[in-house]
């Protein structure tokens, strides 16, 4: 999820985060119906979204709420990560936590962030082939200096769990103002994934103007807006080597 400039959609936004956004739900697995569980899964099972087709090729998606889901779609078989993997003839994996990021944390259902999640276990899978991390949105506040440093340790262990997969960072989206809260985070994030030879990719923009493309609660896509989110997804990935 983000944080939005406006006055009083950021009211909305900070209720958003600790309640649709963070819902037990967006606890880690794979690809299926959200678990009632709020501790994230070290699971290396996988599951394919319904209608995937048949496949051998393993993906694994990390991230918050826009990949596991929260508000209006919190189905992550139905949310852009689990969609890109499809549409690229991959078996997806989504593991994450909804409301928590390369430094944030989601208190209220007891959410770690990202590093914490990934040494223990939340990457696991069968030899994924393509591992996407997705963050930075939850991060809005924090040092950018301390997200690199994590973002950096996040990135190296992946590294390390799968040395030969094409390894692929995602930054963080904004929907309202002038880019100022999540300029710093993506300029960062690029840097970091520039020195450890990892492909980048910028979504700051893929929402903006679009409030169409989100719920009720001015946070997160529809299941609608994921399609979309989800097919550019793949054409992102897939001009990375996917």
């Amino acid at each position: 999820m983000r944080r939005l400039l406006l006055p009083v959609v950021a009211t909305l936004l900070t209720a958003a985060c600790s309640t649709a956004a963070s819902t037990p739900g967006d606890s880690a697995s794979t690809v299926s119906t959200p678990s009632a569980s709020a501790t994230p899964t070290t699971s290396a099972s996988s599951t394919p979204a319904v209608g995937a087709a048949r496949t051998t090729r393993q993906v694994v998606f990390f991230g918050d709420s826009y990949f596991v889901g929260g508000g209006c779609s919190p189905k992550r078989s139905r949310d852009m990560a689990a969609i890109a993997g499809n549409l690229l003839g991959y078996r997806p994996v989504v593991r994450g936590f909804g409301g928590t990021g390369f430094v944030a944390t989601n208190p209220d259902y007891g959410g770690p962030d990202y590093l914490t999640q990934v040494t223990g276990g939340a990457l696991a899978a069968d030899h994924p082939s393509l591992v996407v991390i997705e963050g930075g949105d939850n991060d809005i506040g924090f040092p950018v200096d301390q997200i690199d440093q994590q973002a950096r340790k996040v990135l190296k262990f992946a590294q390390h769990l799968y040395p030969d997969a094409n390894l692929v960072l995602m930054g963080a989206m904004q929907t309202y103002g002038d880019f100022s809260q999540t300029d710093g985070i993506n300029t960062g994030l690029r840097a970091v994934a520039k020195k450890l030879g990892v492909s980048f990719i910028n979504p700051q923009k893929w929402t903006f103007g679009h409030d169409d493309y989100l719920c009720s609660d001015y946070v997160h896509p529809t299941y609608d807006a994921h399609q979309i989110l989800g097919a550019k997804l793949a054409k992102k990935l897939a001009k990375r080597g996917a």
